[in-house]
């Protein structure tokens, strides 16, 4: 045992810097995670004389603000419920498809799913609006001569603009899909087989045998991608057209100087992200209370004529769940981008329906406009910011990690970081700014360095569930107990035993904190003053009506992401 003598006084050395790490975590996590995300209620509650009077007691406008505001929560919800509705029809056949079979293709199928998780929202956007409303689109390729659907359609029944509704859900389904099938990865299949073995259907074996089990994994997806969805600002506000979402309404708003309404519609959705998240993590880590839950089919007295069914359904659609959702990857996530690839091929010397250069690639990105320039410096901006925050992120997280599986009190922290993960990113900008910004502390102006700032916050939660995932499912404990007992210190046992072991869940946090650095837009947006990222750059061409030169940016971002999803399976092997 190491002892100094300080002031008169013994010091366990080891004890004290255990202690001093501790700490110092503790400190990074709140300055750099927590008190960015919360900040907001914060400032919502001290200056509430301010939000009331801007929000319900306008003296010009009444309390026309809490009416939009009102509307604006309304039309977000029903947005995320019918997206996450949709999300668990495609996302029960393919997690149990990608769960319990194997198939030539799996792989990149996989990769498919994964792929909107890291393809910047902005690109994927305006791949979508392309592909849906312009002549280079479906619309083009059925011989229509023009769009499939007007920017504006509405689906009939549920009332959602088509466009929002197809990226919301494009952009949510990898959600609920990949925790759905990491959740039937952890069951037993041996009561699977015994159901079948006695006959029972796939459909029946499926409601009673495996979907009690996984009920846990598919709550906490679908919670995820609702609280993903009520967020969405990148993609959304391209193809959003004369729609306002919670998230684009924030960004609106900030940018108009309307900051009591903005924060205030923030300081909701920071309550209710948390008010979803919290409860869900309680509840799946209390996953035997689910046997609890009553069968309803016994209770309602339709259990046989539901086995009938199942039966029949077996035989006759066996293959039209996985037939439904591999058309949904093709028509939703490969499509957009193939068309946005060919219409850069369309467009590169001229626009191809008018004949005039000015309508190029080349001579927007060339020309009088130079968008080529604003691309490269963006480019550099959103790699010093990705590569920067990752770094910190990285370095936080580890240490975050240490202490959740080292100490009994720090297990909340684990709860805690999901916030961050499902907070708009619209907000948390706000948020930052109002903080760190000219409005807050004053301690850093809007730029990359505040940009760095915003991105650590949703980053150090995505390392630290990936540096988790590999922690837990290895036997690392076993070895630093062996390395302790042959007196190594805390540091020597994290850097020859810990860190050697969880490198592939490290390697893999980095990356999709890399990815999801180049791609964030909505706090961007609000954070960068002049230092624009390229996600961001890909909505100001898209307002400034730069069409051509956003479609080599988007396929830009499309084909950056695509070689850092090939990185991030070559490490997860």
């Amino acid at each position: 045992m190491h002892v100094i003598n300080f002031s008169g006084k013994k010091i366990n050395v080891r004890s004290f810097l255990s202690k001093l790490f501790l700490t110092a975590t503790l400190i990074s996590l709140g300055l750099f995670v927590f008190l960015p995300t919360f900040y907001l209620i914060s400032f919502t509650f001290l200056g509430w004389d301010e939000v009331y009077r801007e929000v319900f007691v306008n003296p010009l406008i009444g309390d026309e603000h809490w009416q939009q505001i009102k509307g604006i929560l309304i039309f977000s919800f029903r947005i995320a419920l019918i997206a996450v509705l949709i999300d668990i029809l495609i996302g029960i056949p393919l997690g149990y498809i990608l769960a319990r079979k194997n198939f030539r293709g799996k792989d990149v199928v996989e990769d498919l799913v994964t792929l909107p998780l890291v393809i910047p929202t902005s690109a994927f956007g305006f791949a979508t609006l392309i592909t849906w409303t312009t002549i280079a689109g479906i619309g083009g390729f059925l011989g229509l001569g023009r769009g499939l659907v007007e920017l504006n359609y509405v689906v009939p029944v549920v009332k959602i603009p088509f466009l929002i509704l197809i990226v919301h859900v494009t952009l949510t389904f990898p959600y609920v899909v990949r925790i759905f099938k990491s959740k039937l990865e952890e069951l037993n299949p041996e009561f699977e087989i015994a159901s079948r073995s006695l006959g029972a259907s796939v459909f029946t074996t499926f409601r009673s045998i495996v979907f009690p089990q996984a009920l846990p994994g598919l709550f906490s997806g679908a919670v995820l991608a609702f609280a993903r969805s009520l967020g969405e600002t990148g993609a959304t506000i391209i193809v959003a057209g004369v729609n306002t979402t919670a998230s684009i309404a924030i960004v609106k708003w900030e940018l108009e100087f309307k900051i009591a309404p903005a924060s205030f519609l923030g300081f909701l959705l920071i309550v209710i992200a948390s008010s979803m998240i919290l409860p869900v993590e309680y509840f799946v880590s209390r996953e035997r209370s689910i046997s609890s839950l009553p069968n309803l089919t016994e209770m309602l007295k339709i259990e046989k004529y539901l086995l009938k069914f199942e039966k029949n359904v077996s035989r006759k659609l066996y293959w039209i769940k996985e037939i439904v959702s591999f058309i949904f990857i093709g028509i939703c996530v490969i499509l957009p981008i193939l068309v946005v690839l060919n219409s850069v091929v369309l467009y590169w010397n001229a626009d191809p329906y008018t004949g005039k250069i000015e309508g190029g690639v080349i001579y927007q990105l060339f020309g009088p406009a130079n968008y080529f320039k604003s691309l490269i410096r963006a480019t550099l901006v959103s790699l010093i910011v990705a590569a920067v925050s990752t770094y910190i992120s990285v370095c936080i997280g580890i240490a975050a990690v240490i202490i959740i599986e080292k100490y009994r009190f720090c297990r909340a922290i684990r709860s805690l970081l999901k916030v961050p993960l499902v907070v708009p990113t619209s907000t948390l900008g706000l948020s930052m700014i109002l903080l760190w910004g000219p409005k807050g502390l004053g301690l850093v102006n809007p730029g990359i360095w505040l940009i760095i700032l915003t991105h650590i916050v949703f980053s150090v939660p995505v390392v630290v569930e990936s540096t988790l995932a590999s922690y837990e499912g290895s036997d690392v404990e076993v070895y630093e107990e062996a390395a302790r007992s042959l007196g190594a210190t805390p540091y020597d046992v994290a850097e020859t035993v810990t860190l050697p072991i969880i490198k592939r869940g490290i390697f893999t946090g980095a990356i999709l904190s890399f990815t999801h650095s180049l791609g964030e837009t909505g706090a961007t947006l609000i954070v960068m003053g002049r230092d624009s990222t390229v996600s961001t750059l890909v909505v100001n061409m898209v307002e400034a009506l730069a069409i051509p030169a956003a479609l080599f940016a988007s396929t830009y971002l499309i084909a950056l992401s695509l070689i850092l999803l090939f990185a991030f399976r070559k490490i997860s092997k």
